[in-house]
């Protein structure tokens, strides 16, 4: 079977296309096979493992590059979040008539159970994980995915009593009227800016996921307005004492701190297993979500304090002669690093691993954490000159060819109690599949070492 098929008369077949071939792209396919709707799939550079996927889904199924003449002829576009909506393909369908949608947008319209919706630009999947734990203990029937693990239209099922999605700025593009029983901003800082033409452009994109909810969470550190529906209830979590009695926030009590909701102290901050300050604002996050479909708050604080976290996130992977060595590959972004270094910096102690693609960043705001808790910054992958100059001067720093390079010299800087963290503030795409691949490669490193 050749890898692209575009037979003569077959285009007036096909009423769906599939504008990209990546794990969102299969699972639609999976889903317009499983209801028997027609579809095509168009890419430019497909990787052959996702063309091999495809044809076990459908060994028929049309395969093209781009071709105007492709799209202008279907009847609905699913646009893959990694597609950006600004080629000019789109806006002539569009003007055409034709329909251009997203999976989670698709989703929230076939959806048969209950909806919450978790973006932010840090701290997603730990949200999204942990409110699907807590949920999953107290009742059957919870799917979690979406942006994280497994693709949403893959979700549905009949059993479905909740979905818990993460979902990204780049779905919230096109699911602008998500219905869901509960949503939450968990944070916003710069990210994405080589697909953003501002700032306030990426803000405005995540409120989306406000537009049709029944009770809005909010961070009450997150000054940006929301477009919240006037039917909706709304509670508020943040560092502060909580100012009413339905909201979420700290209370301190005889030299103690504790989540509080109104003047209920629900648990001391000691107690919460996944360290730092932002771990405590998502925690907050999830107990607000979970109080917002009905869950119970003492079966909630139970279960909260078995909670490990995630794989990938400030994940603890070997303590060798007195050394921490922690990995947060999955910190895409500066201000996850920034978050990261909050929570194991103590004065001059920090190892920190930086690099990979930029994505536009900036770098600048790392410099009075490093002044003030990195004895020594290692950099590799293609931001390296970037993070260089941002830092030049704060604290020493080495410049490395490949992450193995990046270990051994970590491990060389470091001496007892010192904290190596892997916390690379930028995307992965240059050296690895995504940031789980980087995240292994650096724990097998480790583990070499530490063997």
């Amino acid at each position: 079977m050749a890898l692209f098929v575009w037979r003569s008369g077959i285009l007036a077949k096909v009423h769906k296309v599939i504008f990209g071939l990546g794990e969102t792209g299969l699972s639609c396919a999976r889903y317009f096979d499983r209801v028997g709707v027609s579809y095509s799939v168009v890419d430019d550079n497909p990787a052959p493992p996702r063309l091999a996927a495809l044809h076990q889904i459908n060994a028929d199924a049309p395969v093209s590059l781009v071709d105007p003449e492709i799209i202008y002829g279907a009847s609905e576009i699913v646009v893959s979040p990694g597609v950006p909506l600004s080629l000019p393909v789109f806006a002539e369908a569009r003007a055409r008539g034709v329909v251009i949608t997203g999976d989670v947008e698709m989703f929230g319209e076939l959806a048969n159970a209950p909806i919450v919706a978790i973006t932010g630009s840090n701290g997603k999947s730990t949200v999204t994980a942990l409110v699907g734990y807590l949920a999953s203990a107290q009742r059957s029937g919870v799917f979690v995915g979406g942006n994280i693990g497994t693709p949403c239209l893959d979700l549905l099922n009949d059993e479905a009593t909740l979905y818990v999605l993460e979902v990204s700025s780049f779905q919230l593009e096109l699911a602008t009227q998500l219905p869901t029983r509960a949503s939450v901003v968990l944070n916003l800082a710069p990210d994405h800016l080589d697909r953003y033409e501002s700032l306030e452009d990426y803000y405005s994109v995540k409120s989306n996921v406000y537009r049709n909810c029944s009770n809005a969470i909010l961070n009450r550190g997150v000054s940006s307005e929301f477009p919240i529906p006037q039917s909706s209830t709304v509670r508020s979590f943040g560092v502060d004492a909580p100012p009413s009695a339905t909201d979420f926030g700290i209370i301190e009590f005889n030299g103690e701190r504790y989540i509080g909701l109104g003047d209920e102290k629900l648990i001391a901050i000691e107690e919460i297993p996944i360290d730092g300050m932002h771990n405590v604002l998502n925690c907050m996050a999830a107990l607000a979500l979970g109080t917002a479909i009905g869950l119970d708050m003492d079966a909630m604080l139970r279960d909260l304090k078995k909670f490990r976290g995630l794989e990938h996130r400030c994940e603890l992977v070997a303590k060798i002669g007195g050394v921490a060595i922690y990995n947060d590959s999955k910190a895409t972004n500066v201000a996850s690093t920034e978050a990261a270094i909050r929570s194991f910096g103590l004065e001059k102690n920090l190892v920190l691993i930086l690099g990979g693609i930029s994505k536009g960043a900036d770098f600048s705001p790392l410099r009075l954490l490093a002044k003030k808790f990195v004895k020594q910054v290692l950099v590799f992958g293609s931001a390296r000159e970037e993070i260089l100059d941002s830092l030049d001067g704060v604290c020493p720093s080495v410049s490395c060819d490949s992450l193995e390079e990046v270990v051994a010299a970590a491990i060389s800087h470091a001496s007892d109690r010192d904290v190596v963290l892997f916390s690379p503030a930028c995307a992965s795409f240059d050296m690895f599949d995504d940031y789980q691949a980087r995240g292994n490669e650096f724990k097998s490193l480790i583990a070499g070492v530490a063997i």
